[in-house]
């Protein structure tokens, strides 16, 4: 990477005028089958960069090299390991390809690593193949034809049963030209990856310094797209960095596109900070966990038989971690067996939903299976409940629309946003966006507010969960207009189980948007209700209202008031129900004023202000001619409303 990198055309590179996609070509196969050797002939490139490699003659670590051709396409081609040792390795490379090359010696034919190679292929669902036998030289026709039938017979019934079969020699050059064509063709019809910015992500396989640049990190451009000055984040975690330089294939560029291998310069971050098998994404868009829904496929020749409880070696993009396999509709999965499980991590990742698995024995350390990733930050499942299971079977086999439904519908009381969903499941806000409105448009979600919607179901339990905490309220209050919106919107959250009261506030707003409920400024009511006063009711109103009316402007205490009463609750519900209507005005939660004598208080405030444009508590008492301490609930009343503030002494209006 040079710090000013190359011309501006040079730097546009990312991708084809005619907006071909990448490909990346990966390679699997048994050690020493001449993987190494057949990428340096179809790119010119030496992959083995190590020493020990070297020295060994075996890939330890994943190398990569570009592939010359003509048609403007970059395709990329990664060579991983094919030891035993060293499947860690493989697996960090394989995750990201789009084709794949199987290799087989035609002097050994298919061997362990062959075959574990590609049931692992298989588990990842990659889709496009070529087999490529190698060594052709040091093979006769007849035993190469065995070799070629022994092939067949291991892909027969896979994604590679039709694919291309071709021998070649990386020594003399035998086919390897036609190998060339081959992969060009298969790359031609490979499907392209989304390259919106949001989806960013790069799993992390390589990390180093260098110096004037600073920390490097290399891997494959799974999904999305990264510029030169973009912000980034490094899952697991809160860290971020941002993108000071980008090359791709050896090239410096201003952007880099999925598909593509891909080294990236970070600024603000060390080499110590970031490791092997982290995720380079775009910032907040990817959700941690500690545990994730997964369907597992057991190899069709596991050894081992996976046991509810197991522990397990996780292996997702370039990262391995451990976990505790919860076996959700079984209690055993043996070799070729299928079912859904809770994996339960040892230390917490990022992953997408759709995302594809490897799983190995924890000791002795066999690869057993592997599966697909259907929900990335699920809750804790109890094992065998058949909502569950068939909440994860929409999941796995739903179309688009129906997957986010189910997730609407888990969703509930988190009210999550265009941006939640999207995170959730791996897509844009744009695609969630318009995937939403047409889930409203079918009645299956509903409008809450801003660019959140909830599930119908949801919307239901909203409106019926309000309707029956107001008429337990008017029940027990049949004279009260309503009930206070503080202990409503108290009592909405606690049995919505909600986790603020910013949710509640905005549940109320669509509650009353939507006409649910009666909105009476500081009180709320089912919009059937009415207040109906029993003969007795009203001769305590008319004795209430007489003494507030009494009163004047030398205001009494509630308790004073209904002192007298016998049922005094009842009588506190009375004066309530009277603000409420508007014949009392509420000062504080003790003290009352009969409306005629309060708006008298205003008249005569707001014609002192109007001459003096302020007012002191000893004028605004003789004002009224009465004493301190009623002049100043009023005042009181008047700065918690925001009519009025102090300014010295006196009072003006804001």
């Amino acid at each position: 990477m040079s710090p000013e990198g190359s011309s501006p055309a040079e730097r546009d590179t990312a991708r084809g005028e005619d907006g071909m996609h990448n490909v990346i070509v990966g390679t699997a196969g048994h050690v020493d089958h001449g993987k190494t050797c057949l990428i340096k002939a179809l790119t010119g490139a030496e992959t083995d960069r190590l020493k020990e490699e070297k020295k060994r003659g075996i890939t330890i670590e994943l190398g990569f090299a570009e592939m010359p051709n003509s048609t403007g396409r970059h395709i990329g081609i990664i060579d991983v390991p094919g030891h035993e040792r060293f499947v860690r390795n493989m697996l960090a490379g394989i995750g990201g390809i789009d084709l794949v090359l199987l290799v087989v010696a035609a002097d050994e034919g298919v061997m362990p690593q062959t075959v574990e190679h590609f049931e692992i292929l298989k588990m990842l669902e990659i889709k496009r193949g070529i087999v490529v036998i190698t060594k052709a030289d040091l093979a006769e026709p007849d035993w190469l034809e065995l070799v070629k039938e022994d092939v067949k017979a291991t892909v027969s019934g896979t994604f590679l049963e039709k694919a291309p079969i071709i021998a070649v020699s990386s020594y003399t050059g035998e086919n390897i030209e036609q190998l060339r064509a081959l992969i060009l063709e298969q790359a031609e019809n490979t499907a392209g990856r989304r390259e919106d910015h949001s989806l960013l992500r790069i799993p992390v396989d390589r990390v180093f310094t260098m110096e004037g640049f600073g920390t490097v990190i290399t891997g494959t451009l799974l999904e999305g797209a990264v510029s030169v000055g973009n912000e980034v984040q490094i899952y697991p975690g809160d860290r971020t960095a941002k993108v000071r330089n980008l090359q791709v294939h050896g090239e410096m560029v201003e952007t880099a596109l999925a598909g593509q291998r891909t080294a990236v310069n970070l600024v603000n971050v060390k080499k110590d900070e970031i490791k092997r098998g982290d995720v380079i994404a775009a910032k907040d868009s990817l959700m941690q966990t500690m545990m994730l829904d997964v369907k597992i496929r057991m190899f069709d020749d596991a050894k081992r038989t996976l046991i509810n409880g197991s522990r397990l070696h996780l292996y997702y993009g370039s990262a391995e971690t451990l976990c505790k396999a919860v076996l959700l509709d079984s209690e055993t999965l043996e070799s070729g067996g299928t079912g859904y499980a809770q994996l339960r991590m040892e230390e917490q990742i990022a992953v997408r939903k759709g995302d594809r698995f490897i799983i190995r024995f924890y000791s002795p350390v066999e690869t057993i299976g592997g599966g697909v990733i259907l929900d990335a930050n699920p809750v804790k499942h109890r094992r065998f409940r058949i909502e569950v299971l068939e909440a994860l079977a929409v999941k796995e086999k739903g179309e688009e629309d129906a997957v986010l439904e189910q997730i609407l519908r888990e969703s509930g009381s988190s009210l999550p946003t265009f941006r939640d969903l999207a995170v959730k499941i791996g897509r844009t806000t744009e695609e969630v966006s318009k995937e939403v409105g047409e889930l409203t448009s079918e009645g299956k979600a509903v409008y809450l507010s801003d660019d959140t919607y909830i599930h119908s179901d949801y919307a239901k339990r909203i409106e019926e969960t309000a309707r029956q905490i107001l008429a337990e309220y008017h029940g027990k209050n049949p004279i009260s207009a309503g009930m206070q919106k503080g202990e409503f919107r108290k009592r909405l959250a606690d049995r919505l189980y909600l986790r603020d009261v910013k949710a509640a506030d905005r549940l109320l707003r669509f509650l009353f948007n939507s006409h649910k409920l009666k909105d009476l400024g500081n009180s709320t009511a089912l919009p059937e209700h009415s207040v109906e006063y029993k003969p007795e009711h009203l001769d305590i109103l008319e004795r209430l209202e007489k003494r507030y009316m009494d009163a004047g402007f030398e205001i009494p205490e509630l308790d004073e008031c209904i002192g007298g009463e016998k049922d005094k609750g009842l009588a506190e519900q009375i004066v309530e129900a009277m603000a409420e209507s508007g014949r009392l005005k509420k000062l504080t939660y003790q003290y009352y004023m009969h409306i005629s004598h309060f708006d008298e208080a205003m008249k005569r405030f707001y014609e002192h202000m109007d001459k003096h444009g302020k007012i002191t508590l000893a004028e605004y008492r003789d004002l009224l001619n009465t004493s301190r301490k009623y002049a100043v609930l009023i005042l009181e009343y008047l700065d918690e409303q925001k009519i009025t503030a102090m300014t010295g002494d006196a009072r003006v209006l804001i």
